[in-house]
């Protein structure tokens, strides 16, 4: 079987599918495997069965109607099996969102749904709910001059010393054409994240950080009816509830030993990293005061 090289997350990956968002690998043997396969209609210990997936400790069956089928196992292989006709650019999609996020936290990682710029050597995710603008964020800090290192998925994970390190995910973000145009970004000769969408594939040719790097804070972007950008320090007793509200596919960890341990691992995390509120107004993006205020904020 002939397999493609890529590298993500700082995992060696092996796929049968080609994935052209991804940066090519090296020679090491693959973390990871994905394979064109028949992934089973049932699986046989379940600790958890909704109407599109199942899954267990260390196992995962994702079903995507009209588009594919993922079955995620021991964080080292995703097997696929594609319906006729399917989109391959959606199934994509979801294989290097959905499964990939699973796949992550079957490794051990803390995946944070966000982005992550590098800021002083050290990195900052942008963190809240679809639509807040935190990869908004981290394109307008990378069009200041700053290295991004993921967009969406902020791949967490800690070391013997117990110290938290992000890992690159893919370089490139996917930003709505408004929000492009609105940094400054010609969308023209750029592909769609697919054909019904008027979301964007940024390359990010360069200004890609390839080195994982320490994380350092964590803001978490809020909107609100107000009239000026504001960052406040999320309080103790808050700071978990960041972390684990804002978990990549949180509401997919089914399995208590999976809890359990993500649950301590965020409680690691709270020793190492600061953790912000920063809020802005929900008219308007005010980008640029945003920028301001978090570099006056931001200490290494």
């Amino acid at each position: 079987m002939e397999f493609y090289r890529y590298t993500a997350f700082g995992l060696q990956i092996d796929s049968e599918i080609v994935l052209p968002e991804l940066p090519q690998g090296g020679e090491k043997k693959a973390d990871v495997s994905i394979v064109c396969s028949d992934a089973p209609d049932e699986m046989s210990v379940l600790v958890k069965k909704t109407g599109y997936y199942q899954a267990n400790a260390d196992e995962f069956l994702l079903r995507v109607k009209g588009i594919a089928d993922y079955y995620i196992t021991n964080g080292n292989k995703i097997e696929m099996r594609l319906f006729n006709r399917a989109n391959l650019c959606e199934a994509r999609l979801y294989l290097l969102g959905t499964a990939m996020g699973v796949l992550l936290m079957q490794r051990g990682f803390v995946p944070i749904h966000g982005s992550t710029v590098v800021i002083n050597g050290c990195g900052v995710v942008f963190t809240g709910v679809s639509g807040a603008g935190k990869s908004t964020m981290a394109a307008a800090l990378h069009k200041n001059g700053y290295s991004l290192l993921a967009d969406d998925v902020s791949a967490v994970m800690i070391d013997q010393q117990g110290i938290p390190w992000i890992q690159p995910g893919y370089p490139q973000q996917k930003l709505w054409q408004a929000i492009a145009a609105m940094i400054g970004i010609d969308t023209t000769s750029l592909n769609r994240v697919c054909e019904e969408r008027d979301k964007y594939i940024i390359p990010l040719l360069n200004g890609f950080r390839k080195l994982p790097v320490p994380l350092n804070a964590i803001y978490e972007i809020n909107v609100n009816p107000c009239d000026d950008v504001t960052i406040v320090p999320v309080s103790s007793i808050e700071k978990l509830a960041v972390i684990m509200n804002n978990t990549y596919r949180v509401q997919l960890i089914s399995d208590k030993k999976l809890k359990i341990a993500h649950f301590q691992k965020c409680t690691k995390l709270l020793k190492h990293v600061q953790i912000f509120r920063l809020t802005r107004p929900e008219k308007g993006m005010s980008v640029d005061r945003q920028i301001e205020l978090l570099l006056k904020n931001f200490t290494a």
